[in-house]
Formats: structure tokens, sequence, C-alpha cells
């Protein structure tokens, strides 16, 4: 069983894993920006940060993580790189966001429309003008940043930049038609069903998870690694499958229909 936990913990929010490569980040040495850090005034750090943002003509980038996380401590090394260093400095202010162990975070991303965070590291590239996440449609690969190629950082926030106007004009909202946004409406209230459900999981694994992280052997009891799998189904197919129902919705629009949407299921918890 304890085997077994390691793999699913590393699976689910990728925490420390033997035998892991770290090729080119093994000599890089973190920037302490991007070192998450507990803090009490988050809300101000976000507002400021959208304010030097729109100042100086850059994007907003927030990264929620933690410091036990294995992908955020992953997407940490890689921004510290010099490759990234230029992206960064010339295209974004950017502020780590500590989760603590789950507990929070939420008010950040409901700022910007997103009803949960599903993972961690959570990256969200914001326009501060419109306070608008730009990169909605692809933040579940961040879930996994340990494994993404330096390259494949640098060419993802590259084409972010508020410089690259091709690339921020396709994330633009557009007027949405009454058989749009009547789908929209009905993926939105099917999210934030499911974001209710994971954040009250959060409120029971988290502190499970502080146990286990704090404990001396690090070993995990069979509710944690019970726990921790039902959750995991959840967090990381959601972000896809509303996506996927976006799309679905757009279909049917162009189609002339209006056939109901095919929502996804998901597990029940136990403790449900």
């Amino acid at each position: 069983m304890y085997k077994l936990f390691l793999v699913l913990l590393c699976s689910l929010l990728t925490l420390s894993c033997a035998n892991r490569q770290h090729s080119d980040q093994e000599e890089v040495t973190v920037l302490t920006e991007y070192i998450f850090t507990p803090t009490t005034d988050i809300s101000t750090q976000v507002e400021q940060t959208l304010v030097t943002a729109k100042a100086q003509n850059k994007q907003a980038l927030f990264v929620l993580g933690a410091q036990w996380c294995h992908d955020s401590k992953g997407l940490a090394q890689k921004f510290s790189t010099p490759q990234m260093q230029k992206t960064l400095q010339d295209n974004y202010q950017v502020l780590f966001i500590d989760v603590g162990y789950l507990e929070k975070g939420f008010d950040v991303v409901k700022q910007f429309e997103l009803p949960v965070y599903y993972g961690t590291p959570t990256v969200m590239v914001v326009d501060p003008n419109s306070a608008k996440i730009l990169n909605r449609q692809t933040m579940q690969k961040w879930l996994s940043a340990d494994k993404v190629s330096l390259a494949e950082y640098v060419e993802y926030f590259d084409s972010f930049a508020a410089s690259n106007e091709v690339a921020v004009e396709v994330e633009v909202e557009v007027e949405v038609s009454q058989p749009m946004q009547t789908y929209l409406n009905k993926i939105n209230s099917f999210e934030n069903q499911q974001a209710q459900r994971l954040k009250a999981a959060y409120g029971i694994i988290g502190p499970l998870l502080q146990q286990y992280m704090e404990s001396d052997n690090k070993k995990s009891s069979d509710e944690f690694s019970d726990k921790w799998e039902q959750v995991h189904d959840l967090r990381y197919r959601i972000q896809d499958d509303i996506q996927d129902l976006i799309t679905q919705a757009k279909t049917n629009v162009a189609a002339g229909s209006s056939a109901p949407l095919t929502l996804p299921t998901y597990p029940a918890f136990t403790w449900e």
C-alpha cells in the first residue's frame, strides 16, 4: 500500500518522487522571488501586480503553488533560467502565491472568474486592463510543469506576451450569441458545482497532506492515500472536459442545433 501511495502521490500533486530526472534543472539556483512563501496580504500583492503590469505595458502572471509540490518547484527552477528570465522580465509582472496545504488562494482565482484552482502549480496569464485570464484553455498543461521542456516554456510565455498582438487577439472576448450564451451558462453552472466539490475535498485532504509532509518518516496512512486517489480523477480531467464542452457547444451553434450537451460524470467521493 505504501509503494502504491508513492505512485499515486506523484501523479496527483506530483510531490518529490524517487528516480526522477532533472537534467537541465539540477544546476539552476531558484531566485528568491520564485520561492513560495506564506503571506497575509495576498490581495494587496495581487492588486499591486496588476497596477505595475498595466503601468509597464506587461501581462500579469500569477502562479499558485507550494514548496511541497514537485511541479511547483520544477516551474520555479525553469523560471530562474537565463532564457526564461529574459522572457519574464521583458513581458511579465510575476507573483508567486503560496496556497499552503490547499487552504489558501481561492479568493485569488475567484477574482479572475476561475471557480477553484485544480492543482499546483496553477499558472494564470492575466491581462491587467481587463483582468481576464488569457491562457484559460491551456492551464492544464502546467499541472505537470516539471515535465515541460525549457524550450516549451519560452515558446509558451513568449506567445502570451503583451507585445504579441496575434496571440492576445486570439484570447480576446468577442460578442457571444444568445444560443452560445445559453450553453455557456450551463457549462459554468456545471463547473461551479464540481469546483464546490473539489474545494470541499481540499478541506479534507489538505490537513492529511500536512500531516504527511511534517511526519518524520513520510509514511502515509491508508486514509490519506485513499482520499488522494479519489480526488485525482476530478482534478486532472475537469479543465480539459470544460474545454471539450465549449467545443461541443460551438459545434452545435454553428450547425443551428440546440441539442443538450453531454456532460462528463465523475465518481462520488466516499465522504459526500
